[in-house]
C-alpha cells in the first residue's frame, strides 16, 4: 500500500488533487519493480473527489500536507509531502521537460516506501483508510482474488 496525492491537469495547468492508494504486489526490488507487481486492474485506488489546487494554496500549499494510511484502524504511515525528494512544482516541471501533460493526465506524488524500507502490507478482509486535510477520507476494503 501506498498513500499518494495525484496531480490532475487541467488545460495548462494543475486543476485539482485527488487522494490515490498505490497498491503492489509484494516484491523486492524498491527500484525496478516488475511491471505484473504493479499494472494490474483495480491496483490503483482512487480518492472520490478531486479537490480544486486553489482551495489547497497552489502547488506552494501542497509542501505542508500530510497523507495518513491506516489499516484496519492502525496507522501505518504518513507520507510527509514537505521530505519528498521533489515539491510538486519541481516535479511538474521536471516531467514537463519530456512529456506533455494533457487534461486529465495525472502525475501521482508519494512514496510505498516506509522510514525503515519496508511497505505496508494487507491482506484479504483488511481495510484500508487515507486520509489529509481538505481531503474526504478514502477507503478501500480487500478480499481474496477467485481464481479462474
Amino acid at each position: 500500500m501506498a498513500a499518494s496525492l495525484g496531480l490532475v491537469m487541467g488545460e495548462g495547468s494543475v486543476l485539482g488533487a485527488v487522494l490515490f492508494n498505490d497498491v503492489a504486489i509484494a516484491h523486492e526490488s524498491y527500484y525496478r519493480p516488475p511491471v505484473k507487481a504493479r499494472c494490474i486492474d483495480g491496483f490503483l485506488g482512487v480518492g472520490a473527489e478531486c479537490v480544486p489546487i486553489a482551495q489547497l494554496g497552489g502547488l506552494a500549499g501542497l509542501v505542508d500536507l500530510q497523507i495518513e494510511l491506516h489499516i484496519n484502524g492502525v496507522h501505518r504511515q504518513t507520507t510527509v509531502l514537505a521530505e519528498l525528494l521533489r515539491d510538486a512544482a519541481t516535479l511538474l516541471a521536471d516531467v514537463s521537460e519530456f512529456m506533455t501533460l494533457r487534461p486529465g493526465d495525472v502525475l501521482m506524488l508519494g512514496s510505498d516506501c516506509l522510514a525503515d524500507g519496508t511497505r505496508p502490507l494487507v491482506h484479504p478482509g483488511d481495510t484500508v483508510e487515507i486520509t489529509a486535510p481538505g481531503f474526504a477520507p478514502t477507503l478501500h476494503s480487500f478480499t481474496q482474488e477467485v481464481a479462474a
